[in-house]
């Protein structure tokens, strides 16, 4: 008991640090207007409901990840806020570094989220309304500058995280409920000693549609476990600097993973049991990384559309192109169904997932975003592009200036795209803020802008953004992981 009182002193010291330390940030900064409220609150104006199946192995897609299930689609069919009284939170990890970029949520609706920080990485189990921790567990401090360690995790059917931390493992961890307060605990854990090269640091770990456990690295490594003989099996990328920085999508049929060089589809050897591409697609990836993207390749994890099509961007020169293939095993025809150039030239690249909804695709610009925090590097740019029903071809269906500090998300409740923004009044003002945006996913036009909190935007912004994705959850309430925690916006009656 001593000891929680410790550790709850503790973090309101962090807390009033990280107050005080804003507080003589902005008495430095000279005064203007930063509006609470831009934009009338809206009517929800749902949407058709997007058929996409739900891996049998993992929670509801709109709940189980970061980028909204196996199909990595972005959407939800939980409303989102509608601009009517919105109130927002700030939970602080760390005000230095305490980046939360992944959020699902558990059967009852509570927040589970990772805290990457210099001392380790933490999943935490939160209220959804107070954002306050309910359960924790530690992972080692991850010693690779890549993706790794447990940044990225999936919820199973049983509502147990799948992840790797960086202890050479495989874990999936399940909630203990029995005691006078939940408790984290590994269910199942799988030694990765000998399977791989030292150095081949799990990024990312999904199940298939048999169960299987795939995973991918970020120096070429990708492989499988076999769920029904605990066997693992291997592949290497074979082109000289190939490698994996991108979390990979998963249907019926096979395994969708984007390197820094090609778009495959992976399946399973019937005999030899070893992962074997079945198709493989190089990109233009241009003669140069750019900035704002963490790879010399595509930044995209690969989207699927229908039951038929797969989407990335790629890395092209001038413009990023979004390209949409078809994606099972057996076509007839070119592969390629589309390649539209986006936002700028020599002012485009894209960090994320794309969003999907049926035949239309929606796409965010990254060019020269500073992860460790400058929202005002980053290019604006958000595009709208519909495949053609007859995969003839795809159309541009509308362009908005606006610049986003996040990956989309969709509510088919309310029609709206939700995006996290800094923005100021006037290019001098010392002073901006950092908002909930809406946009209608029909036009393209800005609805509303609701105040999460004021900042200057720059290094030692503590509501600084990662482009993690903006989550709906079943409450109704908006969340963004950022550089030091989550923030929430929630409509208040």
């Amino acid at each position: 008991m001593d000891i929680r009182n410790s550790l709850e002193r503790s973090k309101k010291t962090v807390l009033a640090s990280a107050v005080l330390s804003a507080s003589i940030i902005l008495a430095g900064c000279s005064t203007n207007d930063v509006p609470a409220v831009i934009g009338d609150a809206v009517k929800a104006t749902p949407l058709s409901q997007d058929q996409q199946p739900d891996n049998p192995w993992l929670a509801e897609s709109e709940r189980s990840s970061m980028h909204g299930g196996s199909y990595n689609r972005n959407l939800s069919t939980y409303p989102g806020p509608l601009g009517k009284n919105t109130e927002t939170t700030h939970r602080v990890f760390s005000r230095i570094l305490g980046v939360a970029p992944n959020i699902s949520f558990d059967s009852k609706g509570r927040l589970i989220t990772v805290s990457i920080k210099f001392t380790g990485i933490e999943l935490h189990l939160l209220d959804p309304d107070t954002l306050e921790t309910i359960a924790r567990y530690d992972m080692p401090r991850k010693k690779s500058r890549d993706n790794s360690g447990g940044g990225y995790f999936h919820l199973d059917n049983q509502d147990r995280p799948i992840l790797a931390p960086a202890d050479n493992t495989i874990k999936i961890l399940e909630l203990d409920e029995s005691g006078e307060k939940p408790e984290w605990v590994v269910a199942e854990e799988y030694s990765l000693e000998g399977v791989m090269p030292e150095g081949s640091n799990i990024h990312d770990i999904m199940p298939d549609w048999q169960g299987n456990l795939w995973f991918v690295t970020s120096n070429g490594h990708m492989g499988y476990r076999d769920k029904k003989t605990g066997e693992f099996f291997t592949y290497k990328m074979e082109e000289e600097g190939e490698v994996i920085q991108n979390s990979f999508s998963v249907d019926e049929e096979g395994v969708y993973i984007v390197s820094t060089h090609a778009l495959y589809q992976f399946q399973i050897d019937k005999e030899t049991r070893k992962p074997v591409y079945t198709w493989r697609q190089p990109y233009n990836r241009g003669e140069e990384q750019k900035p704002g993207t963490l790879s010399h390749g595509s930044g995209t994890s690969p989207t699927l559309i229908g039951d038929d099509l797969v989407a990335i961007a790629d890395d092209d020169y001038p413009s990023t192109n979004v390209v949409v293939y078809k994606r099972n095993k057996d076509i007839e025809g070119d592969r390629k169904v589309c390649e539209i150039p986006i936002f700028e030239p020599g002012k485009s690249a894209t960090e994320n997932s794309l969003l999907v909804h049926n035949n239309a695709i929606v796409v965010q610009n990254d060019y020269g975003h500073v992860y460790s925090g400058n929202a005002l590097e980053t290019s604006p740019g958000v595009t709208r592009i519909d495949v053609r029903e007859d995969r003839s071809g795809c159309d541009v269906t509308w362009e908005s200036n606006l610049l986003s500090q996040s990956l989309p998300r969709l509510s088919t409740a309310t029609g709206l795209l939700y995006f996290y923004t800094f923005k100021k009044q006037n290019d001098e003002d010392r002073l901006g803020g950092w908002y909930l945006t809406a946009l209608d996913f029909n036009t393209g036009e800005e609805k509303f802008d609701r105040l999460i909190g004021t900042g200057t935007g720059g290094m030692l912004d503590t509501l600084s953004s990662v482009t993690a994705p903006v989550v709906l959850g079943p409450n109704g309430s908006a969340y963004v992981g950022i550089r030091t925690g989550v923030v929430a916006a929630a409509d208040k009656e």
